[in-house]
């Protein structure tokens, strides 16, 4: 089992957006994924992943292909951990809140991955700046650029302000079918449903869902090179081919 957390000090980071469209990713690739909700809403009536999980029941994801366990202890994220690990998840996804207590330290620790999304240079900065307080050695630490600014020169300030610690080639954008997530459930579902030829009223909506959903299958296949240890570079066509097979670059 890998275990993913989703890292940001910062409210409105995105991590809930980011866990929820990883869950559509990886279950799209047939795995049996896990979610554990320890942030601040985590056992609420108004929790937005327990609003979202029944959504994608209502997509016919069941309780073998996707849980949700909600932790608000150390005792329950350890627990909670071993019993998804014992059941055959092959993904757990665990999204924490901005404040950092003893939960999210020990979600942070057994990750072996850490995603630190951030929508623009500050929260990308205050991030970085954060890092070494909450993780002495973090094992693998990426930074998410996701949020409307994207395709505009803000995504490389937000990328530089992430320091020395890599940034996935990948972005989200701000999207209805990401944002919305709690309301449409699974990514693909609602892109299929929304389906329409280009004459046809609701084209751009369509097309617009086809983008991030597309958007969102190459995070969830970076994501998943990262834990083997690979990364996505772009391929310099003057470079030997011996130089990216020893980095292990996808």
């Amino acid at each position: 089992m890998k275990t993913i957390t989703l890292f940001a000090n910062k409210g409105g980071s995105g991590r809930t957006v980011s866990t929820m469209a990883l869950a559509s990713g990886f279950l799209t690739q047939g795995r049996r994924v896990s979610v554990m909700d320890c942030s601040d809403l985590a056992g609420c009536e108004a929790s937005p992943l327990r609003a979202w999980r029944e959504q994608m029941a209502t997509c016919k994801f069941h309780r073998g292909q996707l849980d949700l366990v909600e932790c608000q202890g150390r005792e329950e994220v350890e627990d909670n951990a071993a019993a998804a690990k014992a059941q055959g998840i092959e993904v757990l996804l665990v999204d924490t809140s901005a404040r950092i207590f003893e939960p999210q330290l020990v979600a942070l620790d057994m990750a072996d991955l850490i995603i630190a999304p951030a929508i623009g240079p500050l929260e990308a900065k205050r991030i970085s700046d954060s890092v070494a307080k909450y993780l002495d050695t973090p094992k693998q630490l990426y930074g998410l650029v996701i949020g409307s600014h994207n395709r505009l020169p803000p995504a490389g300030k937000t990328r530089k302000a992430f320091g020395f610690h890599p940034v996935f080639k990948s972005e989200l954008p701000w999207a209805e079918a990401l944002s919305e997530q709690v309301l449409n459930g699974d990514i693909a579902q609602f892109v299929a449903s929304l389906a329409c030829k280009p004459d046809e009223p609701g084209f751009a909506r369509f097309r617009a869902a086809q983008e991030a959903w597309t958007a969102v299958q190459r995070l969830t296949f970076e994501v998943d090179w990262a834990l083997t240890g690979q990364r996505l570079e772009q391929y310099a066509i003057d470079q030997p081919h011996f130089r990216y097979e020893k980095e292990a670059v996808a």
